[in-house]
């Protein structure tokens, strides 16, 4: 087993001003939706048979405290140098619609319910990785045996529980996970599929990415392609 988690995103404008309101409402939404709606139980969904309002809250709805705190911990690591860049009401809109699309798709085309923001959450990432490439992007990894055993080639292990299970921190920029993260996703689809568990979450992930190119291509140049300098080392 192999566990990425996302700790910052480094970029050259930093956590200077303007302050992302976008993002931090989107946190605050799904964490009171969750907080009304965990104590009894009750979810939205998306998929077949599910109404307008499902289609949308299904984006702000978890499954439980972990679901919600893994999939807010992303929006807040990538959302927020992302909501500085495009503003608020693109940002907003990007993520939102991306949301409405995928409801779509899981009402109307695939055979299956699904809940939970990572479907934008994951057009964000994409958002962020292809408008600030070579940002450095913070991560911290652990790998369980058999894997740690391959690691343990390639560095040898200072204590020898690192052979069965090792971690640590690394920094990467931002467009080698244009390439790692599809790969894994795709991976965990497979696997999934072929253990007959489905492998929903990781279609929504990688449609979620596909929205994220389209919103790049769609957004204005001063913010895709801005003058030179502003963003050029971010």
């Amino acid at each position: 087993m192999f566990i990425l988690l996302p700790l910052e995103l480094k970029t050259a404008a930093g956590t200077s001003k303007p302050f992302p309101v976008g993002n931090v409402a989107l946190v605050a939404a799904n964490v009171v939706l969750f907080l009304l709606t965990a104590p009894q139980g009750t979810y939205w969904v998306a998929g077949p048979g599910a109404n307008l309002l499902g289609m949308v809250l299904y984006g702000f709805s978890h499954a439980s405290f972990w679901h919600l705190l893994f999939n807010m911990w992303a929006l807040w690591v990538f959302g927020n140098p992302v909501n500085r860049r495009l503003g608020n009401g693109f940002y907003l809109l990007s993520y939102v619609g991306t949301i409405v699309i995928l409801g779509l798709l899981a009402r109307f085309v695939f055979d299956g319910r699904v809940l939970g923001a990572s479907g934008g959450v994951f057009s964000v990432i994409t958002i962020a990785l292809l408008l600030m490439p070579a940002a450095r992007l913070t991560l911290a990894y652990g790998v369980v045996f058999p894997l740690s055993l391959l690691v343990g080639f390639f560095r040898r292990p200072r204590y020898g529980i690192e052979w069965f299970l090792c971690g640590g921190t690394m920094a990467v920029k931002c467009i080698w996970c244009l390439a790692l993260i599809p790969l894994i996703e795709f991976a965990t689809m497979c696997w999934a599929w072929f253990s007959g568990i489905g492998g929903v979450w990781s279609l929504g992930h990688l449609l979620g990415m596909v929205c994220g190119v389209f919103i790049v291509l769609l957004l204005p140049k001063r913010i895709s392609m801005p003058s030179a300098g502003r963003f050029a080392a971010a």
